[in-house]
């Protein structure tokens, strides 16, 4: 009996149900949960059972009723489920509040029930055979059925041993063994050559997918395991087609087909070989790799004798493997899902069960649930196409009222008011100190500004007045006044100082250009300082103007129209706020409940779709019509009044633009406007200019300083060597305390800088 590999159980941790079901049904269902705490203890006892004494009979109740309750509740109940993986048992256990993981747990353990049953029959008979085959086949329908049924709707990422790729790996494996015995039982009956091989090379062909699709969580054990597999049935099928070649008088093709089947035993002895250990961790049987041996020794000498024959008799081509015709392929094995998963009530068909109904069958379907959330997708699409017209329209008339301006273009033109983003900054402008307060701000820069050059004159006259000194003893004292000279002394301080004019040179180049502005724009930002009484009196158009009675119906007309326009704005927001009223208290539990009984009479089996309640969907939307009517009438208004709008602004603007002093009323006010943002702007610049003046002060301070303390130590240095009348030249000591003074000051100031 060739080795069969068995698929390992899943491990999992207990749970609790009850407490959990309980609480949801509290939470969620407007039901009280105690109601079911039976139910729920049973459904522990159920798991408790499957997952300590794992039969087709244990696991198969209680996957039944964990496809009931799945029937009644949403996937993620706040329960969590932890199952460790088949082939990673050692790994942290894969959790997940989800009603569909537990469901692919359980069903993957009914799979590796089913491979294990497969890997323990016998198979010495034909029935034995028949079984295990059969045991195969509804193992990779269990791995089919979780790969076709259960992850698409899972809605969570899988674990490794339910991915696409492994459940993949499974169906071919499962479908590989139960295709071997087939094969085994064919040649138990002694089938012909040509039969047999069609068969082994189909058993080849599904460990070769095996070994296409096996992920890296799979064991490598077991990919050795699928390549000896895979490579031996080659050989089987070969050696058999050769066979059959010679009832043919093939005797070419027969020597070619040894050779491909001597090539593809030999690989797989070669795995077993470097594979010992799979013998050793009982993957691999021992009578297995004797019949590899059997075969090689079977080939080998078939082949001989078939190439001395042709050699000698018949002197055939003897065709390369490419050559070779492929082996045609009997496919006798497929899934098959086993009933009790496509009809899972466990307690109908085996009424020896202890619980023999379906668990919470009380409670209200999850399909009335989720018909309940697809009419809130369709109320909430009515509401929102309702709001989105509403805010459609009020979009519209914005945009047409900021094409025209509007209120300030008829604002304006109104001589009895001001505009009310004019008073807006004039009112900021006054908060902020007017015109005065720039001005004070520009005198402030000034002082600030000639502090700072002062800083820098006073340490340069200082540094001067000492060289002037130095060059004196020099020429005094000559060749026995042998000090440092100041210049070669100042320097650092002479660079540094000449940095800082250059910044105040660019700082005052600022100042100018700031106080120009001022300069440019002082008088509209003096006319916003004052009282609005006097901004309106300074402004141009009188009413001695030719136009002005024209100008002022139309003012007049606009205000009405856009006054009837911000109205209708207001009816549409009261038509969408009415409308998200009568959602949120828009209850369809009731009429959804008298649905759900008609369609099942009472039955806890009846599948129902959401989908079956269109009819309660549609009497319950009625509600809505009315105030799709009341749109539609403001969608007619609201043409009109735009339509009116334009009409009235064309003849506003008309006659605005032939009027000299409205045209020039309209600039001044936009210039006043641009005043005021030209007196952020400025403020901004001159808070800006008295905070850099005010931090560099203590800069230039320093600098000062340094030259002063500079000074200071050179004239002590030269009173001390002429009181002692050696030369500077015998004493480093003066002159090391200048130097490290200077260069002390020099790093200070910068580092303020």
């Amino acid at each position: 009996m060739p080795a069969l590999l068995a698929i390992p159980r899943r491990s999992t941790f207990p749970i609790q149900w009850t407490p959990a079901l309980v609480k949801y049904i509290n939470s969620a269902y407007d039901e009280d949960g105690n109601l079911y705490s039976a139910d729920a203890q049973a459904l522990d006892n159920l798991r408790q059972q499957a997952i300590t004494s794992p039969s087709l009979e244990t696991l198969f109740t209680y996957y039944s009723q964990l496809t009931f309750v799945c029937s009644r509740f949403p996937l993620n109940i706040g329960l969590e489920f932890a199952w460790l993986t088949a082939f990673q048992p050692t790994q942290p256990p894969v959790v997940h509040p989800n009603l569909f993981f537990e469901k692919s747990c359980i069903l993957f353990s009914i799979g590796a029930v089913y491979s294990q049953l497969g890997c323990t029959e016998q198979r010495l008979s034909s029935d034995s055979i028949r079984k295990a085959c059969s045991y195969f086949q509804q193992a990779a329908g269990c791995f089919k059925y979780i790969q076709r049924e259960i992850v698409p709707d899972m809605r969570v990422v899988p674990m490794c041993d339910v991915s696409p790729a492994v459940l993949g790996t499974l169906i071919h494996l499962m479908l590989a063994q139960a295709q071997e015995c087939v094969w085994q039982k064919a040649v138990m009956e002694h089938l012909k050559h040509g039969t047999i091989a069609r068969l082994a090379i189909k058993v080849a062909d599904f460990y070769e997918s095996v070994l296409r699709e096996m992920p890296s969580c799979i064991p490598e054990d077991w990919q050795t395991y699928t390549r000896i597999k895979a490579s031996y049935f080659v050989a089987v099928a070969q050696y058999h087609k050769a066979n059959e070649c010679i009832s043919q008088g093939r005797y070419g093709e027969e020597i070619g087909r040894l050779r491909v089947a001597e090539k593809a035993n030999r690989c797989a002895l070669d795995l077993i070989i470097s594979s010992f250990q799979l013998i050793q961790h009982g993957v691999m049987h021992a009578g297995f790799v004797n019949e590899v041996r059997q075969l090689e020794e079977v080939i080998e000498h078939d082949l001989i004798r078939a190439e001395k024959d042709n050699d000698i008799v018949y002197v055939e081509t003897v065709p390369e493997e490419a050559q070779l015709s492929p082996i045609l392929r009997s496919d006798m094995v497929k899934p098959i899902i086993p009933p009790d998963l496509l009809e899972p009530a466990y307690w109908k068909k085996h009424p020896e069960v202890e619980i023999r109904r379906p668990l919470f069958q009380a409670l209200v379907p999850f399909a009335v649930h989720q018909a309940a959330s697809m009419y809130k997708d369709k109320k909430d699409q009515a509401v929102a196409e309702i709001t989105a017209s509403c805010a459609k329209l009020s979009e519209e008339a914005t945009q047409l009222m900021e094409e025209f301006n509007l209120p300030f273009s008829m604002d304006v033109m109104d001589v009895t008011i001001l505009p009310v983003n004019l008073m807006s900054c004039a009112e900021e402008v006054q908060h902020e100190g007017g015109i005065q307060s720039l001005k004070d701000m520009l005198e402030k820069i000034q002082e600030l500004s000639k502090k700072n050059v002062d800083f820098i004159e006073e340490g340069f006259n200082v540094l001067e007045d000492e060289n002037e000194q130095d060059e004196i003893l020099q020429r005094q004292y000559g060749s026995l006044w042998a000090r440092p000279s100041s210049k070669s002394l100042t320097g650092p301080l002479l660079s540094q100082g000449a940095r800082f004019h250059d910044t105040i040179q660019a700082a005052q180049k600022a100042d100018r250009i700031v106080r120009a502005k001022v300069t440019n724009w002082g008088k509209a930002i003096e006319l916003l300082s004052r009282p609005v009484s006097e901004i309106k009196a300074n402004l141009p158009f009188t009413k001695d103007d030719p136009h002005y009675p024209q100008l002022e119906v139309l003012v007049n007309q606009l205000r009405d129209a856009v006054e009837k326009i911000q109205t209708a704005k207001h009816e549409h927001n009261k038509i969408s706020q009415d409308a998200e009223t009568l959602s949120a208290s828009d209850d369809i539990s009731e009429p959804l409940l008298v649905k759900a009984d008609a369609l099942t009479g009472g039955s806890p089996i009846i599948k129902m779709e959401p989908e079956q309640f269109g009819d309660v969907f549609e009497a319950q939307l009625a509600k809505y019509a009315p105030l799709n009517t009341k749109l539609q009438m403001c969608v007619k208004d609201h043409a009109e009044n735009l339509t009116h709008l334009r009409d009235l602004y064309e003849q506003f603007s008309l006659v605005a633009q032939g009027s000299h002093l409205a045209v020039k009323r309209e600039k001044t006010v936009k210039n006043l406007e641009q005043a005021f943002l030209k007196f952020k702007e400025i403020r901004t610049n001159l808070v800006e200019g008295i905070k850099f003046y005010s931090q560099y002060t203590d800069t230039l301070s320093k600098f000062r300083d340094s030259c002063t303390d500079y000074a200071f130590a050179r004239r002590m240095e030269a009173s001390e060597l002429a009181r002692s009348g050696a030369s500077p030249a015998d004493s480093l000591f003066p002159f090391s305390r200048c130097s490290l003074l200077i260069q002390g000051r020099t790093k200070e100031t910068v580092k303020m800088t």
